[in-house]
């Protein structure tokens, strides 16, 4: 109702300054006067619109869009996410290149207070936590940074292994973020967990150290931050991935073609194995979660993604050597 009243208290004044003679205005040309009349209604409608801000139900455009939350950019896609449950844990899987790089798991609190009793404030959902990791890498190399750039460091403060991106803290590699290939040992699912993400980028150089780290403890099976092998064998090694992936394994497990497992005919669910392909020295290590091959010759089955981080994946089959790491 106020804007009506502002409107016709506005037309009123105007129809009243143009009935009235106006000794400038009649001296001046017809188009100057229309000019003139026009400027005048423009300022009236003006006002009116100030008016209109303060009492009006709805908002002008402008105003609305500059209230509203700006849309955040699209990933690129070399990066993808995907959710899985495990072991009764909602996980967060990133991957670079369909490789993955690290796992996120759900927390149901803030991590608890180290001795110092300074508390870590840390987002519960896993993949909320993983698309804020994909992002700060998809910025840094949008902004030119190389993956030589990318290194990993243990902080004496936080006593964490702390990947970064040119010195600029990116994760903290530790029990709710994980290599998902783990080793067992945190000094080692650290710098593998780097060295992938450098080589995914492009560096072609492995770290070697952690700067400040303290002396990893010694495996059970000996050497220091390494597994101890309890057997090994040789063989032909095959893989699998697109016609299974999603399905159940024999384990019961979900199988993921792009997660780093292997299915065996006899070694027990959750062993981990390195498997070496003899042609070119690559190695992996996988968990074995199914049973197989079936295939007469053959000793091991992959998964894609395992197949690809030894370069088996393009000759379909090839002679590895495996080895059974104690725990």
């Amino acid at each position: 109702m106020i804007q009506n009243l502002c409107r016709s208290f506005t037309a009123a004044l105007l129809l009243g300054a143009v009935g009235m003679p106006l000794a400038a205005s009649a001296e001046q040309p017809e188009g100057n006067a229309r000019a003139n009349l026009q400027e005048t209604l423009q300022i009236a409608a003006d006002q009116v619109d100030q008016t209109d801000v303060g009492t009006a139900e709805t908002v002008p455009a402008d105003l609305e869009s500059a209230r509203s939350e700006p849309t955040a950019a699209e990933l690129s896609d070399r990066f993808r996410i995907t959710a899985h449950t495990l072991e009764g844990q909602d996980i967060a899987v990133l991957h670079v290149n369909n490789l993955p790089v690290l796992t996120f798991v759900d927390q149901s609190e803030a991590a608890a207070s180290k001795e110092n009793g300074a508390a870590i404030a840390m987002d519960e959902d896993a993949t909320r936590r993983a698309e804020t990791v994909a992002r700060q890498i998809d910025a840094f190399q949008q902004a030119g940074g190389t993956p030589e750039a990318i290194d990993v460091l243990w902080d004496e403060d936080l006593e964490e292994y702390v990947i970064t991106l040119d010195g600029e803290q990116l994760v903290m590699i530790n029990d709710t973020t994980r290599y998902p290939n783990s080793t067992g040992q945190l000094h080692a699912d650290a710098l593998q967990a780097t060295n992938r993400l450098r080589n995914l980028l492009g560096a072609t150089e492995n770290l070697t150290e952690i700067e400040g780290a303290p002396e990893p403890a010694a495996s059970p099976g000996g050497g220091q931050g390494n597994w101890g092998v309890s057997s090994s064998f040789t063989g032909r090694a095959s893989w699998y991935g697109p016609g299974f992936h999603g399905r159940h394994t024999a384990s019961g497990e979900v199988f993921n073609q792009n997660g780093l497992t292997a299915a065996h005919r006899t070694l027990p669910f959750g062993t981990r194995v390195r498997v070496t392909n003899v042609n070119n020295n690559r190695q992996v290590i996988v968990r074995i979660n199914d049973r197989g091959p079936f295939s007469h010759g053959r000793v091991i089955d992959l998964s894609a993604g395992a197949a690809r981080e030894i370069g088996l994946h393009i000759a379909g089959v090839g002679t590895v050597r495996v080895e059974v790491l104690a725990d």
